[in-house]
């Protein structure tokens, strides 16, 4: 059948098939390639592709139904009108009648896109602008008693504090094009030193994607060194970290990192300027010296999905397995008494975690460790020569009703090869209380051992944990102290 016989339906309608097609096939090869750090943020972009494509058919059928309208009208010219024409104005009405239907204005599609799906979002109908909103809050109550600390100058004396632990917002989308994002999160919080008269900007970072084995960021992220810190804080098994984490991690960095993935194993390698302890403020490099993380991921089995617990009311049918592998060098800028650093300190450390999970039952355990080089006397600090620390941690769960009820518990510990803690000359705040590991006096080891349950009402976006924990430690002169805490937290997330 010749091109000019095809029902001028069927000729729109083809063409229109053929672009849905065109636009279905990418979106095919990226859920083949998708790199995303876990299924979520994957089915979230597979969704915001179907109903990029959706749009585009709906538009499709708008502009057929018009283009009909049009031919419909403009064929609408009776026989008798016809009667008496000769051929040639026949041939000219029918012209123009071709070129009334392709000067049809197409009908206009929405300006933007709005709604919510795991967060509130806004784009244009091409998805390659947008704006994801999420957001945190974490009311908390934590009762803590340290106990045989006055020997050390600090204070056996309970307390009971009521506070927004954290309240955040999350901005994240992309600009121009899909591959181009940006994330950035800001934080208020009501507790102890880490209280700010106002917001601050935790997160600040923007990305190119060049492929699923390249991906490149610059600005201020979380670091891909110990695996419990990378994580979702919304996400943890309990509802804070662990004394060995919090001594081990290192914080946000300012720098770039390249990162992707190749099948089972995923990997990193990022430069920044020297990274802070967690609790302290941006800072600026006054030396040459910059930080630099390596890290290595290895799917042993299914892949383990990027948070500590998941409570998806139906079981994990396939065992989950994943190792994480990271190293560092970081020159130590601003000291810190929770990392047991002084200022002129040159650290290099490793992490290795396993992580698992099967039916309902979660695990995960790491290890750490971390040499300080030896240094020269300076800034009024001692010299003091290299010295080894190492910690470790096990925490694991268990939904005793699937979705709803979890058992939760963790046994950690650190260990430090030279005393490094405690308040300088110039503090003047060795009667404030400590949570994690001790920043008030010197140790040279702790244990922790914690238990609790958590509550879901809606998964991780409405739930309620309750932790106890017992903390022993040791000085360094052999005398003991203790601790007792008791947190309970309440979380709404979107």
């Amino acid at each position: 059948m010749p091109n000019h016989a095809i029902p001028l339906r069927h000729r729109l309608l083809v063409p229109g098939l053929l672009a849905t097609a065109i636009l279905l096939v990418p979106a095919h090869a990226a859920l083949a390639q998708s790199t995303s750090r876990d299924t979520a943020q994957e089915i979230a972009a597979l969704k915001r592709a179907l109903r990029a494509q959706q749009q585009v058919t709906r538009q499709l059928e708008q502009r057929l139904n018009a283009l009909a309208q049009a031919q419909q009208t403009a064929t609408q010219v009776t026989q008798t009108q016809l009667r008496g024409m000769t051929e040639q104005s026949r041939q000219v009405a029918r012209q123009i009648a071709t070129e009334q239907i392709a000067a049809a204005p197409p009908p206009a599609g929405p300006a933007v896109d709005a709604g919510y799906n795991g967060g509130f979002y806004i784009k244009d109908p091409s998805g390659d602008n947008s704006l994801y909103i999420n957001g945190l809050l974490q009311p908390r109550y934590r009762f803590f008693a340290p106990r045989g600390t006055t020997k050390f100058g600090a204070k056996d004396e309970a307390s009971n504090n009521f506070d927004d632990f954290l309240a955040r917002l999350y901005f994240s989308g992309n600009i121009a094009d899909p591959s181009l994002t940006y994330w950035i999160t800001l934080q208020a919080t009501t507790q102890g030193a880490a209280a700010a008269p106002g917001i601050i900007l935790l997160d600040g970072e923007l990305a190119k994607t060049f492929s699923p084995y390249l991906k490149l960021e610059m600005g201020r992220y979380w670091s891909a060194y110990t695996y419990e810190y990378y994580l979702d804080i919304g996400q943890y098994l309990l509802p804070d970290l662990s004394a060995a984490e919090w001594a081990f991690a290192l914080g946000r960095q300012m720098g770039v990192r390249a990162s992707g993935k190749a099948g089972p194993v995923s990997y990193s390698l990022s430069v920044s300027k020297p990274i802070p302890g967690s609790l302290s403020g941006a800072t600026e490099n006054t030396t040459t010296k910059l930080a630099v993380i390596g890290h290595l991921g290895w799917d042993i089995l299914a892949p383990y999905k990027p948070m500590e617990t998941d409570p998806d009311p139906h079981l994990v049918s396939s065992p989950q397995l994943s190792l994480w592998m990271s190293v560092a060098y970081n020159p130590v800028q601003t000291g810190s008494r929770i990392y047991n650093d002084v200022k002129g300190d040159n650290t290099k450390g490793a992490t290795v975690s396993l992580n698992m999970r099967d039916g309902f039952f979660s695990f995960q355990g790491s290890g750490y460790y971390k040499h300080n080089d030896a240094r020269a006397a300076e800034d009024g600090l001692p010299a003091h020569g290299g010295f080894d620390s190492y910690g470790w941690q096990e925490q694991a769960g268990y939904y005793i009703i699937p979705g709803t009820l979890e058992l939760v518990e963790r046994v950690d510990g650190i260990h430090w090869g030279y005393q490094q803690t405690g308040p300088t000359v110039a503090d003047s705040d060795s009667d404030t209380q400590w949570y994690a590991g001790p920043d008030n006096f010197g140790y040279r080891q702790i244990t922790e051992y914690s238990a609790g349950l958590n509550y879901y009402l809606h998964g991780h976006r409405a739930k309620v944990q309750v932790a106890y924990s017992y903390l022993n430690g040791e000085s360094f002169s052999d005398e003991g102290f203790s601790a007792n805490r008791l947190i309970v937290q309440a979380q709404l997330a979107f």
